[in-house]
């Protein structure tokens, strides 16, 4: 049997299966020091605060105009956060047992976490508007009206809301909480090893014999 490859750029693997799909982050950052991703950094920080001081407290007495501002601005927010996450994430789980790849996932949810605490009184506050309200305001506004189906998921969650406290609360916990449990399970699970008929072999390579 062949060796285990436990790096995604490792050659090892049965020749038979061919070259095998291996991941392409270039699309969203060229490494993990880019000064793109320092420049995405900085500008989430910012985009966040400045969501928070001209929102916060003011849902309410928005028009159709100037709620649909407040989604797409919050909208570009979630696509850069994604980005950067979904860049740190990805590249740990090419390669869990990586301390290095750890470390950067964590920094970076860390300081994402960090940035995006001004934005939790989005969803709770937007889940306060009068139902007639916001109804009124989807019907003058064919743009807005196309994401009512966010809006309808959104409002699924008020019975379960908790107060703006604990939520902020949640929240900045969320790096320490399931989300670090579940950090250290694929690291465990990752950095096992079997001996198997003379071979070191990884989980998935034991359970494949």
């Amino acid at each position: 049997m062949p060796h285990p490859a436990f790096d995604a750029h490792a050659t090892g693997g049965d020749a038979a299966l061919g070259p095998l799909p291996e991941w392409d982050l270039s699309d969203l950052y060229a490494a993990p020091d880019a000064p793109e991703i320092r420049r995405d950094l900085d500008w989430l920080e910012e985009a966040c605060r400045a969501f928070a001081a001209d929102y916060q407290g003011r849902l309410a007495t928005l028009d159709a105009a100037g709620l649909l501002g407040a989604v797409l601005r919050y909208e570009r927010i979630e696509q850069v956060a994604g980005r950067l996450m979904s860049y740190a994430g990805l590249r740990y789980y090419q390669h869990t047992t990586d301390g290095e790849r750890a470390k950067f996932l964590s920094d970076t949810q860390d300081r994402v976490t960090d940035f995006t605490t001004a934005l939790v009184f989005w969803p709770l506050e937007f889940n306060r508007l009068e139902e007639a309200h916001l109804e009124s305001l989807l019907g003058q506004s064919p743009e807005l009206n196309r994401y009512r189906p966010l809006f309808e998921r959104m409002r699924a969650m008020k019975p379960y809301q908790l107060s703006d406290e604990l939520e902020r609360f949640l929240h900045d916990r969320s790096t320490v909480g399931a989300a670090a449990w579940n950090r250290l399970f694929d690291e465990t699970i990752a950095a096992l090893t079997f001996e198997v008929e003379g071979e070191t072999l990884n989980l998935e390579g034991a359970l494949n014999c």
